[in-house]
């Protein structure tokens, strides 16, 4: 394992020139879950890939002074001159991503389903990050194959546990009399919609048909509170919740594909 983070290392990168942008920067919040340095590339345009692989190799000399171990990118479905040149430099595909999206939440009618939505407190918190711990299974750190799965697990009860201290996230607690069944962190934006960061429900409570009881509790919660609109993102690969979404409403804003470049592709 590669620790650590190099005191003297910038956390940002940023390449312009005639072949290739590239913008990128460290995910400070991935390495103390991980212990060791993680990057996000925020911004990638090949215009020329003979050229862009000279250029390249900053980004590479970049990656080794900070001892970076993972690399994760997100594109356009419609990218693909970029896919391939990060393909071509070590990077896999993982997964596609859909961005469902409602946009007519005060104009809908949503049938009280006798759960009840409320701000998570800190004694809540262990029970929330057992949820978080355990209810992810599709997304990016479990599927590929090259990570320990057990890095999911840890990034996502570690998420959960810092978010009463967020600065614009909000955690939810949604519960079924006295029993916790799921939790939603959520963000309210300049334009009056929300965004949905996180949301799961109880393993013990997955497969008994409460999670679109809890979805519609949530687009009730949020309607109550003025909300006009909700996005969020998932993994194509989530059928069900695929399906949920759909039969909620949503419409599903244009794909985005997910790629991993891992140190040593272990």
């Amino acid at each position: 394992m590669i620790v650590g983070h190099l005191n003297d290392w910038p956390d940002g990168f940023s390449l312009s020139s005639a072949f290739l942008r590239l913008k990128a920067r460290a995910v400070p919040w991935d390495r103390d879950a991980f212990g060791f340095s993680v990057v996000q590339i925020e911004d990638v345009a090949v215009n020329d890939p003979q050229g862009a692989m000279r250029d390249y190799v900053r980004f590479q000399d970049w990656l080794d002074s900070g001892q970076v171990r993972i690399v994760s990118s997100r594109l356009p479905l419609d990218q693909l001159r970029a896919s391939m040149f990060l393909e071509a430099n070590g990077f896999r595909f993982i997964e596609v991503v859909l961005h469902p999206t409602l946009s007519n939440l005060q104009s809908m009618s949503i049938p009280e389903d006798g759960l009840s939505v409320a701000f998570a407190q800190e004694s809540d918190l262990p029970a929330l990050q057992d949820i978080a711990e355990h209810a992810f299974r599709h997304e990016r750190y479990h599927v590929d194959p090259r990570l320990d799965s057990r890095l999911g697990d840890v990034r996502y009860s570690r998420w959960v546990g810092n978010s009463l201290r967020h600065p614009v996230q909000r955690l939810l607690k949604i519960e079924d009399g006295e029993r916790l069944v799921a939790l939603f962190l959520v963000e309210s934006r300049d334009d009056g919609s929300a965004y949905w960061h996180l949301t799961a429900v109880s393993p013990t409570c997955q497969g008994l048909g409460i999670g679109y009881r809890v979805w519609r509790s949530m687009l009730r919660y949020h309607q109550a509170q003025g909300c006009v609109g909700l996005t969020t993102t998932i993994s194509a690969r989530n059928v069900a919740v695929l399906n949920l979404y759909a039969k909620l409403g949503f419409r599903f804003l244009p794909p985005e594909m997910t790629f991993h470049w891992v140190r040593g592709g272990a």
